[in-house]
This record gives C-alpha cells, sequence and structure tokens, in this order.
C-alpha cells in the first residue's frame, strides 16, 4: 500500500453526493407541467442556466430566479411554478455515500463539501441527506460568495481546512471544477454521475494511498 498523499477530502454535491435532475424536461415532469416550445428554446436555457448560476453565487434572489424560470415556461406562469422547478432539481443522495464517508472518518482523513449551490437546495440536503452532517466541513458558494472553479474558493477552503493544497484531494462531476481545483494545488478526479459514486470514489482513494474497500 502506497503511502497516504492526501489529508482532507473534499466532495462535490450534485453528480458526487446527491443524485440531481440536470435536464430541463425532468424537472418539468417531477413539478406536473408539460414544457412549452418556448421553454426548450436554446435563449431560455441560457436564461434558466445563468439565472441559477447568479443564484447560486449570491448574485441574485431565490424570488428572482424562480420568475425567470416560471417566464421561460410561460411568460404568464407564476413565480411558484419557478420555484418548484428549482426545487426539484435535487433528487436524492447516492448509494453508498454515508458508509464511504464514514470509513474516511474512521482512517482519520477530514472531510468536507465544495458545492455550488443555494439556500433552498442547502437547507433541504441538510435537513434530508445523512452523508452531509457527517462531514466535517460544509462551505457552499452562496455563502462564500464565491464559486468554482474560481481561484478564490479554492483558497479559502484550503485556509478552512488549514492544509496544504497539494493535501487535499476533490471529487467533483464538472471537468472545470476539477481543473480549477487542480490549478490551485489540490488533487482531483473527476466522476461520472451517471455511474456508481461511491465506488468510483473508493477506486479512486487507492491511488491516493487510501484504502477504503468496496461497498456493500
Amino acid at each position: 500500500m502506497r503511502e497516504r498523499a492526501i489529508d482532507a477530502v473534499m466532495f462535490d454535491l450534485g453528480g458526487v453526493l446527491v443524485r440531481i435532475r440536470r435536464e430541463w424536461t425532468a424537472q418539468c415532469v417531477a413539478v406536473g407541467v408539460v414544457p412549452t416550445p418556448r421553454s426548450l428554446e436554446p435563449l431560455m436555457r441560457t436564461e434558466r442556466s445563468t439565472a441559477l448560476d447568479a443564484w447560486q453565487r449570491g448574485d441574485q434572489t431565490l424570488e428572482a430566479c424562480s420568475a425567470i424560470w416560471a417566464s421561460s415556461l410561460d411568460p404568464d406562469a407564476p413565480v411558484s411554478i419557478g420555484r418548484a422547478l428549482l426545487e426539484s432539481i435535487v433528487e436524492a443522495p447516492y448509494q453508498g455515500t454515508v458508509e464511504l464517508i464514514d470509513d474516511l472518518h474512521a482512517l482519520g482523513v477530514v472531510t468536507g463539501c465544495l458545492s455550488n449551490t443555494n439556500g433552498l437546495h442547502w437547507e433541504r440536503m441538510l435537513r434530508e441527506f445523512p452523508a452531509l452532517s457527517r462531514l466535517h466541513h460544509r462551505l457552499a458558494s452562496h455563502e462564500l460568495l464565491l464559486a468554482k472553479p474560481e481561484p478564490a474558493i479554492y483558497a479559502h477552503a484550503a485556509a478552512v481546512l488549514g492544509l496544504p493544497a497539494e493535501r487535499i484531494l476533490l471529487f467533483d462531476d464538472l471537468a472545470e471544477n476539477c481543473e480549477g481545483a487542480r490549478r490551485a494545488g489540490w488533487q482531483a478526479y473527476q466522476i461520472d454521475h451517471e455511474g456508481h459514486t461511491a465506488a468510483q470514489m473508493r477506486a479512486h482513494l487507492v491511488h491516493v494511498g487510501i484504502a477504503v474497500g468496496s461497498d456493500s
């Protein structure tokens, strides 16, 4: 077994610890509305994405983001529909993530999350998903007013952890966030959100000297 190369594991949430609905049509189905032709236009997709990013960075309110999402469906749609669509993004925790975090703690590894998220999703995940409550550190973009892959968010996280950058590992489902972490001196592995995320992370951990076994 190689010597342990890291002291802390930081997890993204959506696509790593938490399954999310990424597609507009799936979000509409979850809420019980039919996607309109207008809502499928590239301009509407861009407006929804831009509003969501701004909300998660703390640059926009939930009400404003909800209004944009509702309007993208139909100009006359109530803001409550937009909020429901935003709420539908968060689906469920991935299998095996709680066990993985417990195994890391048993080995003395520090854990945390570093997530581009928002107050609505954050409160629900903290309330309903046990993996988050187990983490030693919980860092969220909407509270930091920073977002991945901005260099400052990795520097802030390293300061919170009190560790050299090279001793921190990030698991994230987006290549640009992993690349941002590596530029900051971290180690990082991209996770396939469509696969068994905990199993992927266990396999990657072996390469940094942490044997946490396999999922049962």
